[in-house]
């Protein structure tokens, strides 16, 4: 790892300089990045996908828009987990919760990238658009005896019989406003292409059906851009 790290490190420096020489390289007319990264959320950790593109609308200045998926913003769904959960048990039925909670959106807003000199190129956003949510719960038996008499083994998946016998409500998947803001810095490595770390945050505004409150995503991410 450390061979590597030093390649990657001499690679980078030496191509540096010819990169930065290019005419109108320094304020392309636009870019196109892939991102993956980790996102944090309500204490729960996941992966997450991102790709990115943008034009050039004013001197250091960009219009762009990305598409993304949160792989499981779980900590969203927590509270409804948790209500089916506590309601059962007065039932007299025991269960252990989990589930997933997947999220793609849309984002277009405005990028500024500083000029800082010719080894990296800084740059902060932020934009707004849309999130779609598409819940995923899962209730595993562990004691008692279910609302329609049956009582299955333990470890028993009794999702579908709580929906199916009206002992939980499936949320259906849905829309949310969301914001970004973030920032990061490219590297060049070779013509026109760059190693891009930043991060971004966001907020994805309150699903009624799934949580009171809005969501707040924090991501590193890491990945490769073109700037033409």
């Amino acid at each position: 790892m450390k061979v590597f790290s030093m390649v990657f490190a001499i690679t980078v420096l030496a191509a540096a300089p010819s990169f930065a020489q290019e005419k109108g390289i320094q304020d392309p007319s636009g870019y196109v990045s892939g991102f993956g990264g980790a996102v944090w959320a309500a204490g729960n950790s996941s992966s997450s996908v991102l790709f990115e593109g943008g034009v050039r609308i004013a001197p250091h200045l960009m219009a762009f828009g990305n598409l993304g998926r949160f792989t499981n913003l779980q900590g969203d769904l927590e509270p409804t987990l948790d209500t089916a959960t506590a309601s059962l048990a007065t039932q007299g039925v025991g269960v252990t919760s989990g589930g997933s909670l997947p999220a793609w959106y849309g984002v277009g807003g405005l990028r500024a990238e500083i000029p800082a000199g010719t080894h990296f190129f800084p740059y902060a956003l932020g934009g707004i658009g849309a999130a779609r949510l598409n819940p995923s719960p899962q209730f595993i038996f562990a004691s008692g005896t279910l609302p329609d008499g049956s009582t299955p083994t333990v470890g028993t998946d009794v999702t579908q019989s709580l929906i199916t016998g009206g002992s939980f409500t499936d949320p259906p998947p849905s829309s949310a406003f969301m914001m970004m803001l973030g920032g990061g810095v490219q590297i060049p490595v070779l013509q026109h292409w760059a190693a891009d770390i930043g991060y971004r945050y966001s907020r994805i505004a309150a699903d009624t059906t799934l949580s009171a409150t809005p969501l707040n995503t924090n991501v590193m991410t890491f990945g490769f851009g073109y700037r033409f």
